[in-house]
This record gives C-alpha cells, sequence and structure tokens, in this order.
C-alpha cells in the first residue's frame, strides 16, 4: 500500500490523499473546445482550441515541480487565516485534505477547523467556460463570516509571441470589470494570429463581487507570490483595473455562513470569441452566457452532462476478469486516455507546451481506439487528415489548423500509411464503407492551399502508390527522414537506407485496404493491391531475417541494422512484434523472433525497444539524436512498442506472456514495482517511456498522458486479449487468455446492439475458440469466431457463450481479417 493515493472503482475515480506527488497528477477537462487541466494541487491552465495561441491562462510548463500557477481559491476568516481547499497555493495547514479526479471533473476536498469545504472543477459541455464551483459548510456552533477569493492569471494568448515578446506585448493588453458581465474581462488587442475569433476572457461569480482584481502585481503584491497574495491578506482586491501590465482575474465575495448551514459560489472562467473583431458584440455574448449559467439549476445541469457524457463512453465496453488492476486500467482509465490523446495528440501536458500542433502518424493511431467508441468522431479527424495528403500520395508530418501556419512537410516512410487503419478501424465498427466515397480536397505542392479533388477511397490508394514509388534496392519502403522510430534515420544519410518496420507495416496497411476493397466490391484495386502485398511479403522474407530474429532495416550501403553482429542495438522489439502482427514469416520465425525479446528484452517493467543500447556522442555508431543509455529510444521501455508485442503474443496464442506484458506495465503496477518516489507520473495514465536499466534512473517514468501507448493499449487490451475485435465482416471473438482463468466475460456494444460475452475456459487453455453461441444457435467457425452483423441486427442485447479448448494455431495469423 502506499499513502498517496487510492482508487474508487466505484466511482471510477482515483483519491489522492497527498497534495505532494513527485510531479503534478492532472486530469484534463474539455468539451471539445474549451480545454483545462487541474493537477492535484489546482495547477494547471486553460486554452480555448488551441494551448500555442488561444491559451487562456499561464502556466509555467518549465517551473520546478509546484505547478503553478492554477485555478485557486482563498477562503479568509475574521482572524486573518486564509487557505485553499486544493492546498496549494496557501499551503495552510488542514485538518482533512484530498483530491478526486474523474472523467472530466476534478473535486478538492477540504477542511479547516469547523469550516469544511468542497471546490469541483469542469468544463460546461454547452459553454465555452470553466466551472469552479465552491461549497463551504459550516459545523460550528456559530454562524461564520469569511471572505472568498477566486484568482488565475491570464496568458498572453500566443503563447510563443509571449515568450520571446512579452515584455512588449503586455502593453498591448486591458482588464477592467465589466458591468454588463458583471466580471473582470480581459482583452489582448494586438496583433495575433486569430485575430478574427480571439476572444474576450472573464472570470465572474454567481455572486455580484464584492472586489475584483485585474492586475496580477496588485493583487499578489510586492516580492510575494500566489502563497499569500496581498489582497487576500488585506480581505480585498481593492476594485483593481489593469490598462496594461501583468494581468489577472481576482474575484472576492463575502460570505456569512450559519450553523449548520452552507453557502454554494460557482466561479465561471470563460470566452467570448470575436472580440476584436466587434468587442460588444463580444460583450453581449460574455454575458448572456452568464446569465444563462448563473440561473438556477443550470450548474448542476452542466455537471450531470459532463458525469453522463463519461458514462456513456465508458459504458461501450466493460468486462469481468480475476485481475483487479487489469480490469480497472481496462474499463476505466485507458478509455479516459484515449478521450485525451484523441483531443490533444502529443500536444500538451504539464511540460509540453502545446507546440506540436498535430502529428500526423500520432492522430492517425489515436483515432484507433476512438473509432469503435465515437466512429463519428474518428470519421470527421480522417476526414481533415485526408486534406493534409499531397497528390503522390505522401503526408505532411505535423498540421496546426489552430494555429493556421504552415505544416511541417519532412518525409517519413510511415506517416501516410497509417491512413488505411484508420479508415479500416471505422468501417470495421460501423460494418459501412460508403464514407468513403466522400471526395476530399489533396494539399497544393507548396503546401499553402488546396490542390485537386479525389473520393476519400482515391486518396488510400494514393498511399499505395507513393510507397510503391519509393521502394529501395531490396524491395522494402525507404526509410526516408525516418520510420515510425525517429532515430532509425541515422541510418540513412544518403537516402538509401531501407526500413523492415515499415514494410511490415505497409503488409497490414495492404491486407486492411484489400478488406476495404473486397466489401466496396472493387475488384480491380483488389487485385492490384493483392500483387502489391505478394512482392512485399517475398521482399521481407528475403533480406530481414538475421537467424535468431527480424532485422530492423539496412543503411546507405545495405548493411543490416539489428544483427548479431552489431555491438549496439543488436536487436529491436518492433520488427519482431511486427513480423507476427504482419503474418510474414513461417511459424518458427515469428514465434523465435518473439522469444528473441523475451530472454533480451524484458525487464520488470516491460519491454527494452532495442538492446544493447548505444553510447558516446559525435560518433557514427554512437547514441542517437543524443539520448543517453536507456533513455527514449535508445534502449528505454518505450510503452507503445509495448503495446505490439502484447498483440504479437495473443495472436500466438501464448496469453501468459501476453498478459504478463500488459499487466507489469499497467501505471499503477509499475509504481508499484519501482516505487512511486521514483516512477513519479500518475498511476492511472499511461506514458511514453519509462527509463531502462542500462540508466541509474531505471523506472523514472515520462512524457505522460499524450502518448500513443495509450489508444494502443487500449486496441492490445480489448481486442487481442479479450478477443473482442470489429472487422467489416462481423465482430470476431478470439479472447487469449492465461490458462489458470477459469472463466472471464466481456460486455460489449456493438451496431446497435448489446453483445454479454462469457467465456468458459474450464479446459484451461490460453486461447482456441471451440464453441460460439449467440442466444443458445451455434455459429460456424469454418471462417474463424465471427458474429455475422444480421444475428444481431434488431436486437438490444444477446448472450454470447464461448467455450476454449486448445487448438493448433498458426502463427501467422495477422492482425487484419481473414
Amino acid at each position: 500500500m502506499n499513502d498517496y493515493y487510492a482508487f474508487d472503482d466505484e466511482r471510477r475515480a482515483i483519491v489522492v490523499k497527498r497534495h505532494d506527488t513527485p510531479a503534478p497528477w492532472i486530469n484534463y477537462l474539455s468539451n471539445g473546445t474549451m480545454h483545462a487541466f487541474v493537477s492535484q494541487a489546482g495547477g494547471g491552465f486553460a486554452w480555448w482550441k488551441s494551448p500555442v495561441v488561444l491559451r487562456l491562462t499561464r502556466y509555467r510548463q518549465y517551473n520546478l515541480p509546484i505547478d503553478s500557477p492554477g485555478f485557486y481559491v482563498y477562503v479568509r476568516t475574521p482572524d486573518g487565516t486564509y487557505w485553499s481547499p486544493s492546498f496549494r497555493p496557501c499551503e495552510t495547514p488542514l485538518d482533512e485534505w484530498s483530491a478526486t479526479h474523474t472523467g472530466g471533473r476534478t473535486r478538492f476536498e477540504a477542511r479547516k477547523g469547523d469550516l469544511a469545504a468542497r471546490l469541483e472543477f469542469t468544463v460546461a459541455p454547452d459553454h465555452d467556460v470553466l466551472l469552479w464551483d465552491l461549497r463551504l459548510e459550516n459545523r460550528a456552533g456559530a454562524a461564520v463570516a469569511c471572505d472568498v477569493f477566486a484568482y488565475c492569471e491570464f496568458s498572453q494568448p500566443n503563447w510563443e509571441g509571449e515568450a520571446g515578446w512579452g515584455y512588449y506585448l503586455k502593453l498591448q493588453l486591458k482588464t477592467w470589470y465589466e458591468r454588463s458581465m458583471d466580471a473582470v474581462a480581459y482583452l489582448y488587442h494586438g496583433g495575433h494570429p486569430r485575430e478574427d475569433d480571439c476572444p474576450l476572457m472573464f472570470l465572474g461569480s454567481s455572486r455580484p463581487a464584492d472586489s475584483y482584481c485585474g492586475d496580477r502585481d496588485a493583487f499578489v503584491g510586492q516580492y510575494r507570490y500566489e502563497r499569500n497574495p496581498v489582497a487576500v491578506e488585506r480581505g480585498a482586491c481593492g476594485d483593481v483595473d489593469l490598462p496594461c501590465g501583468q494581468p489577472c482575474g481576482a474575484v472576492h465575495n463575502r460570505v456569512r455562513i450559519t450553523p449548520g448551514g452552507s453557502e454554494r459560489i460557482t466561479f465561471f472562467l470563460g470566452v467570448a470569441p470575436g472580440a476584436l473583431v466587434d468587442l460588444e458584440a463580444a460583450k453581449r455574448a460574455g454575458a448572456e452566457t452568464l446569465r444563462t449559467l448563473r440561473a438556477s439549476g443550470a450548474v448542476d445541469e452542466q455537471f450531470a452532462k459532463v458525469a453522463a457524457w463519461w458514462d456513456e463512453h465508458w459504458g461501450v465496453l466493460s468486462c469481468d476478469i480475476p485481475d483487479a488492476d487489469a480490469r480497472r486500467q481496462i474499463e476505466t482509465w485507458t478509455p479516459l486516455n484515449t478521450v485525451h490523446t484523441g483531443r490533444y495528440s502529443r500536444a500538451v501536458n504539464t511540460v509540453a507546451p502545446g507546440i506540436r500542433g498535430i502529428g500526423f502518424r500520432d492522430t492517425c493511431q489515436d483515432m484507433l481506439a476512438v473509432a469503435y467508441r465515437k466512429p463519428a468522431w474518428a470519421s470527421g479527424v480522417l476526414s481533415y487528415l485526408l486534406t493534409q495528403q499531397f497528390e503522390d500520395g505522401h503526408v505532411v508530418h505535423y498540421a496546426y489548423p489552430e494555429e493556421r501556419k504552415p505544416p511541417l512537410t519532412t518525409v517519413h516512410s510511415d506517416d501516410h500509411l497509417w491512413l488505411p487503419f484508420v479508415a479500416h478501424a471505422i468501417a470495421a465498427e460501423t460494418g459501412d464503407v460508403s464514407f468513403l466515397d466522400a471526395r476530399a480536397r489533396y494539399l497544393a505542392d507548396d503546401a499553402a492551399g488546396a490542390g485537386g479533388e479525389a473520393t476519400q477511397w482515391e486518396h488510400l490508394l494514393a498511399t499505395v502508390r507513393f510507397t510503391e514509388a519509393n521502394l529501395g534496392a531490396l524491395g522494402i519502403p525507404l526509410t526516408h527522414r525516418s520510420d515510425w522510430n525517429d532515430i532509425i534515420g541515422k541510418y540513412n544519410k544518403r537516402g538509401r537506407g531501407q526500413t523492415v518496420f515499415a514494410a511490415q507495416q505497409y503488409v497490414v496497411a495492404l491486407r486492411y485496404l484489400i478488406a476495404i476493397a473486397a466489401a466496396r466490391g472493387d475488384d480491380e484495386a483488389r487485385a492490384w493491391l493483392g500483387d502489391c502485398l505478394a512482392r512485399q511479403a517475398e521482399a521481407i522474407v528475403t533480406c530481414a531475417w538475421d537467424g535468431a530474429w527480424w532485422r530492423r532495416g539496412f543503411d546507405d550501403d545495405l548493411n543490416p541494422v539489428g544483427t548479431h553482429a552489431a555491438e549496439a542495438g543488436r536487436l529491436y522489439l518492433n520488427p519482431q512484434s511486427w513480423a507476427v502482427l504482419s503474418g510474414v514469416g513461417s511459424d518458427d520465425q515469428l514465434r523465435v523472433g518473439m522469444d528473441a525479446v523475451a530472454e533480451h528484452l524484458a525487464t520488470d517493467v516491460g519491454l527494452k525497444i532495442l538492446t544493447p543500447g548505444f553510447s558516446g556522442w559525435g560518433t557514427e555508431g554512437g547514441t542517437p539524436r543524443g539520448y543517453g543509455p536507456g533513455c527514449g529510444e535508445n534502449g528505454a521501455i518505450f510503452c507503445h512498442s509495448n503495446t505490439w508485442a502484447i498483440m504479437a503474443e495473443a495472436l500466438l496464442g501464448r496469453g501468459a506472456r501476453a498478459w504478463r506484458y500488459f499487466t507489469q506495465i499497467i501505471p499503477h503496477v509499475a509504481m508499484r514495482t519501482v516505487g512511486v518516489e521514483r516512477y513519479r507520473a500518475e498511476p492511472y495514465a499511461w506514458v511514453s517511456n519509462i527509463v531502462g536499466p542500462e540508466n541509474d534512473r531505471h523506472g523514472w517514468a515520462n512524457v505522460t498522458q499524450v502518448t500513443g501507448t495509450a489508444a494502443w493499449m487500449d486496441v492490445a487490451a480489448t481486442q487481442y486479449l479479450l478477443g473482442v475485435r470489429p472487422e467489416i465482416a462481423g465482430l470476431r471473438i478470439d479472447p487469449c487468455i492465461p490458462a489458470d482463468w477459469p472463466r472471464c466475460s466481456v460486455t460489449r456494444r456493438w451496431r446497435g446492439c448489446e453483445l454479454r460475452i462469457e467465456v468458459d475456459n474450464a479446459a484451461g487453455v490460453e486461447k482456441g475458440v471451440a464453441e460460439l453461441t449467440v442466444d443458445g444457435d451455434a455459429i460456424d467457425l469454418a471462417s474463424g469466431p465471427i458474429i455475422r452483423p444480421e444475428l444481431v441486427s434488431g436486437k438490444r442485447a444477446v448472450e454470447v457463450k464461448v467455450r476454449l479448448r486448445s487448438l493448433r494455431l498458426p502463427a501467422n495469423s495477422g492482425l487484419t481479417e481473414h
């Protein structure tokens, strides 16, 4: 046990019992356009659409790990004592305190003497407003009067501009108390890349303000900070407007609480768009938003809608399995994490300010977990991504739609190949391929505007044409800048390097496109894609096997990368797992390659991405991109890569090993293994990587929340371990579990029906469906354990029974439809 946190599985929540976690443990709050994150100590910031050019409040990403500033509430009693329900920033000792994160909401509960507080945050679904809902309860026998202050530090909206030019740009803003809104208003009126909708920002209360302040320096005071602001110490804000300088929003309310009574105040941090175009219209819009939210019951309605949204999202899949840690992660925290990655790609957390925009390969992968819960969301993202593809089939590397700046157009061997994965995931969940008839513009050659137009299906086929035109001397894809693994670019300085991983990914993409072509009745495309697949599979088999594992690729001179002869980078994880996912190689080769993984890459908290790590800088064989041994892509436990190894072992039917790889890397379990202080990151959110054993900081988890690990762990756990995998033809039921599990069950909403799936493993095996029934009717297993759509059509729920027994399974069953 630990004294930092405890899970509350019934409420799908984590209760943090200490404010001083080793790093900020955050929760994202969002309605899709208005966003914020808040930490266990009240730190965090808010943004509208973009954290880079539409940042609302400040957060110092590279500060000491006290994560500040944030969304702060101060409670001041008549004796001059003041404290914060979030503990920080005041840090006044409290008699009781806890912080609770759950889907879309964070709650602080605290008590100082006879005064108890509950402070809850969420973003309103119907309004671009962050709600701070405070309830104070007087447990004393006498009435108590107190002063309540809400405070945030407003940011200059353009974060990059503020970082470089903020000392001038502070002369191009103002704050004032806008009487029509009864709120502190903040307007940045300097130049802005989104001048048409740069908003009026505001902070108001559900009660008329007793005092206010828009000047950070006046609120905080000289040589003070948020812990002891002079305005709170004095008991009033001074009604300070700011004609230029460092802005803030501070609202003060006086309350009197009767004995045993309670009082409630809600604070509203929000935006009204278009303030630089028509300020008066923005004021009216802001006033109308506040009028709506101040109405009786309005705040409760918004909180209820947030809870309902998350309940629906979580309700798509649930499971009953013997492992409580795995069940919690599968049912609650992974699907929560995938919403965040779907919204933020790799852009923003406590140390990432948001400048990465939308990574093309990242966003495609994030949508794989979104597609089976929210296919319309994934379809909309796919439609946008296709507009970032050039007519020859390659795509941008990063896009910046909210920042309205040019994309990054470096060419990578894998970016475009993720598009078929998304399209297939949507089609598999819905059974519909007609969405690919919609037309989308290509990106012009100069990447500045729109080019020609084609159907989405033609866009997908263009990905194949680009890869076919960019095969190297060995018949596998040229590396270009890199494949998924950025460090591989070091082997391609003259443009002739080739990548086995991208070749295996290409095979999977081709299989997906063949399945779509079959569903569309496009026989011509199906035949062409089949020829491409056959040639690529032959090329991989011919060049990639190194005797006991699969090579990683080849350098400019056709020297193999990832080979027995190498001093460093001898064995790479990804080509071993993707050999199985692609189904290319003999049964023995696929199993032997994964056995090499178990022998050489396994640690107590996951699989290393490669071994041995590189050492030294500035030499041809030295550390790639400067990563020290055990760090990042140089021998760390790269959690994203671990997902594919889990899937591979599940396809091989090795349930004990697959579940061990999964469970040991669950954040809570990994933290338990190495210790809270060493792991540091949130015990509920996936991380990109954990420092490997070749480094003295082994066990440190970093790049948290915004990582492709989340989506792929969702896919690995639900579709390969639990084995409930949507395909265009139907729902495949093919679990892979430890032999000592006598039973397990999954409930899955699919195509309008709830499937209640019971798995009987009395035979004590790891994989092999011997019998499958739907409402008592047996399914013919000749074409696999697949439930056809017609068996659930028009039904609200069906009972599915699965009986396992030992079967000889082909190792190259592959990731795609049979």
